[in-house]
């Protein structure tokens, strides 16, 4: 099989998986119709990634890594003043969620399935590089991480409630923006900048 097929196939059956996994978590999902999303067969499927839980662990790491690596190339750009740096890292978390809007319901149904890899491999670096902002900030660094992170993914865990009541009357880009900046603002005024 050539490179660039190969490279297509393993990106078909990522992108079924992801939505496999995202919509009916670890245990709904089915290898059987992530192959058939994919276009592939199911013996192929195995043959790229040998079992569910490791199809699952590959999604998981690509994605979360994605996310750590985006939002701590700004947290530790040194030549961006404190506040910038903040302020751009929230953004681009807040950002990231607006594009994979299921992962913030995926993650809590889920955490028991993915707490091996976030605390492993995904919380370690982002704390790591988070404290080196710690001596610009009287805050604990951990704390900071875990308010970005409550602020951010609470508005996507009850956007399905807040359309039912009637709250997006201006739509749902820019009312998700609004709550962006708030969330900005309020962190923002929480550290005293």
């Amino acid at each position: 099989m050539s490179e660039p097929k190969v490279q297509n196939t393993e990106t078909a059956i990522r992108k079924a998986a992801e939505a496999e996994f995202f919509e009916k978590g670890y245990a709904g999902a089915r290898t059987v119709s992530i192959a058939e999303k994919a276009g592939v067969t199911h013996s192929m499927l195995h043959y790229y990634f040998r079992t569910k839980e490791q199809l699952f662990n590959k999604i998981i790491e690509d994605k979360f890594n994605l996310l750590a690596n985006s939002v701590l190339a700004i947290f530790t750009d040194t030549n961006l003043p404190l506040k910038e740096r903040l302020s751009k890292g929230i953004s681009v978390h807040f950002d990231f969620l607006m594009e994979n809007p299921l992962l913030p319901k995926f993650l809590v149904r889920e955490i028991d399935h993915v707490d091996h890899i976030l605390v492993a491999k995904i919380f370690p670096k982002m704390v790591t590089a988070m404290q080196l902002t710690q001596p610009e900030i009287d805050f604990d660094i951990r704390h900071l991480l875990l308010d970005i992170m409550a602020q951010n993914i609470f508005p996507f865990l009850v956007y399905p409630l807040t359309e039912k009541m009637g709250f997006l009357s201006e739509g749902r880009e820019v009312f998700m923006e609004q709550i962006k900046q708030e969330n900005i603002t309020i962190i923002m005024k929480r550290l005293g900048l």
